[in-house]
């Protein structure tokens, strides 16, 4: 009986092997096309950050000298990184010697996710790595030092390379659970937890440490077949050797209503960062919906069926390949009229869209292209024009984001009440995920009157050195930039209302303090509190944060929060002929609005009429901020205007105990 069952498990054994190699030639193609597009002082980063992780050592950065130590990879000692960061000089020999052999080492596997080694790489790709650990082996302090360490990395990674650098300390129960808390915290998650592993299994590379074992066990396996072949597996003797060097951080369901329901929505908020990349990555979710058994298929699945045959500078199996694949079989088999967008965006994020250029000549990403535009046909003069795009004008971009934002809109609302119906069924903690993820889809599509709008996703990302904002004779307010050093001024934005104008510079996050200047050119001056004019910087800092910090703000109906109130006194001695309100609220939303006074009335009156404006924003906890555009600061106007609010606001009055007005600064 022993001699007839060591042959299966030998064979066993080889087939495993023969898996983990496939695994290995997959992982070397990607690393290969990683390094291939990455800078000199970039891949220097790249290969320095796991080596970083690994040490504790004052000559390098990451260095934490509290107790108890948190750092250390599992078999980093063997790993490709550790072989690279050697030849580098500023590491010294008696360093890698005495220092890399950590007996426990707190990083079980160290992986990058994201576009790193797939055709959408490009110069501004960041470096996004999942930190495996066991939360078991953890005290709240060692992972405190572990977080210490791992920023420390991140602003040496900001300041020296200009590369933004995320790590996700992740628990290995927790992730085969789909449970991505923190170390100690609940969890609050509102991104789809089914296709963010899908994501980390079809594009994460492996950097050192421990092999998830999905990668070599059969593709599409139902979660009890996989559960109990992963249980066997780790319990056989004659394999100990084996897996050692693997974990288990569990595999992907089929994605359901909710799933797919989620997935639709957290794109839609994510539009924000990149359209382009949210229509293909919404697109993807939502072709699970049809009843074809090839949409069916988890993409990380149909990949895993190509590790084998992947090789150098072959597109079949790039991570990005088969989202492209089934976004473009979704379209040419379901949603037709949807067909031209998806193409244009497949062709956008191949060429490093917003930058738009041509790839490498002769890598698989140009070749991929080529391939492209001969399969779609698409004339020389439309590849040029997709080419130009960052010189079309400001119009025609906006005009093509919105187009993705009404294509994610329609998927929303096709899917919105098989989705609302599953959601009436989930445990509270997941009721209030939802409602957040609700309210930013709302916060996101509304379109409101009075709402200042967005600039295109181009504009957005650009660095800009000098805004230039002045008033025509017809009274408009008009926005010049120049979006290099080198070009020469053009008009991005027009508006009725100054206000209107710095909103949307607020907005679309134009205005860097200390990296861009505004220049203010009018007749009037702007003042404050004092009599000496300021500049719009103060406009600008009075209203920060506009965007939230944390997401827990959507939990609740949007309510006002700050209005900044501008007094326009165009002519001497005559008073306030008109204000401008610039309203924010909790979601992170601007409104302009504005109100012409009647020249003709007593300046009580006036006053009275605007505080009556102000009044119809309702709240308890709105701060006000008043100033004024005039070419003389009249200090009698905004305390005539606060007299009127006093009592709403519970202003100061002569003989008011200070215990008692707690609202002060808020005029």
């Amino acid at each position: 009986m022993h001699a007839s069952s060591a042959p299966i498990k030998n064979t066993l054994a080889d087939k495993l092997i023969r898996m983990k190699a496939a695994f290995s030639n997959y992982n070397v193609v990607r690393m290969r096309e990683a390094l291939r597009y990455l800078s000199g002082p970039k891949l220097e980063l790249f290969i320095k950050i796991p080596f970083l992780i690994h040490i504790n050592h004052p000559k390098f950065p990451g260095y934490v000298p509290d107790p108890p130590e948190a750092c250390g990879i599992y078999n980093f000692n063997n790993s490709g990184f550790y072989k690279a960061v050697q030849d580098y000089e500023k590491v010294h020999r008696d360093i890698l010697d005495a220092d890399t052999d950590i007996k426990d080492p707190c990083v079980l596997g160290f992986y990058h996710i994201g576009s790193l080694g797939t055709f959408t790489q490009s110069a501004q790709s960041d470096f996004d790595y999942w930190v495996i650990i066991d939360k078991t082996s953890f005290t709240e302090q060692r992972y405190y030092n572990l977080e210490k360490k791992l920023n420390h990395i991140v602003k040496f990674s900001r300041e020296n390379f200009d590369q933004e650098v995320t790590f996700f300390i992740m628990d290995q129960a927790d992730i085969r659970k789909d449970c991505y808390g923190g170390f100690e915290a609940p969890e609050t998650m509102i991104a789809p937890k089914l296709f963010l592993k899908e994501e980390f299994y079809r594009t994460f590379l492996m950097i050192a440490g421990k092999i998830p074992i999905w990668t070599i066990l059969p593709a599409n396996i139902e979660q009890g077949s996989y559960d109990r072949l992963v249980n066997h597996l780790f319990r056989q003797p004659e394999l100990t050797f084996l897996f050692k060097d693997f974990i288990d951080l569990g595999k992907v369901e089929k994605p359901s209503i909710k799933d797919i329901y989620q997935g639709i929505r957290w794109h839609i908020c994510k539009s924000k960062e990149d359209p382009v990349k949210a229509l293909l990555k919404a697109t993807m979710i939502f072709s699970h919906i049809t009843d074809e058994k090839k949409s069916r298929m988890l993409l990380c699945d149909e990949l895993k069926q190509k590790f084998a045959k992947a090789g150098i500078d072959d597109c079949e199996s790039d991570p990005y390949k088969i989202v492209f694949d089934r976004v473009l079989h979704y379209h040419q088999a379901h949603a037709r009229d949807g067909l031209k967008l998806i193409k244009t965006a497949i062709f956008f994020r191949l060429c490093s869209f917003p930058k738009v250029r041509l790839p490498e000549q002769g890598s698989p990403k140009k070749q991929l292209l080529d391939k492209y535009i001969r399969t779609w046909n698409i004339p020389a003069s439309e590849v040029k024009k997709l080419m130009s795009y960052p010189n079309w004008p400001e119009e025609g971009r906006k005009f093509f984001d919105a187009n993705i934002i009404k294509r994610l809109a329609c998927m929303y609302e096709q899917i919105n009440a098989q989705g609302e119906a599953v959601e009436k069924n989930l445990p509270l903690t997941e009721q209030r995920n939802m409602r957040i993820l609700n309210n930013k889809v709302k916060a996101r599509l509304n379109t409101q009157a009075g709402k200042i709008s967005e600039s295109s996703n181009f504009l957005t990302r650009q660095a800009i050195p000098s805004l230039f904002i002045n008033q025509n004779p017809s009274g408009q307010w008009l926005l010049n930039a120049k979006l290099s050093k080198t070009s020469d001024k053009s008009i991005i934005h027009m508006s009725k209302t100054f206000l209107g104008l710095i909103g949307w510079i607020m907005e679309n996050q134009l205005y860097q303090r200390n990296k861009t200047q505004i220049k203010l050119t009018t007749k009037l001056k702007l003042y404050e509190s004092r009599n000496q004019a300021i500049s719009t910087d103060a406009l600008y800092l009075v209203m920060q944060p506009v965007k939230p910090l944390f997401d827990g703000c959507f939990e609740h109906d949007a309510q006002w929060t700050k209005i900044l109130i501008l007094l326009v006194c165009p002519a001497p001695r005559c008073g306030v002929r008109q204000i401008e309100l610039l309203a924010l609220n909790t979601w992170g939303e601007l409104f302009v609005d504005q109100l012409k006074l009647d020249i003709e009335q007593h300046l009580d009156d006036r006053y009275r009429t605007i505080a009556d404006k102000i009044n119809q924003y309702p709240g308890e906890e709105i701060r006000l901020f008043f100033f004024q555009m005039a070419e003389l600061r009249d200090p009698d106007t905004v305390y005539e205007i606060k007299e009127f609010l006093a009592d709403r606001f519970l202003m100061h009055r002569p003989g008011t105990p200070k215990n008692n007005r707690p609202m002060l600064d808020k005029l």
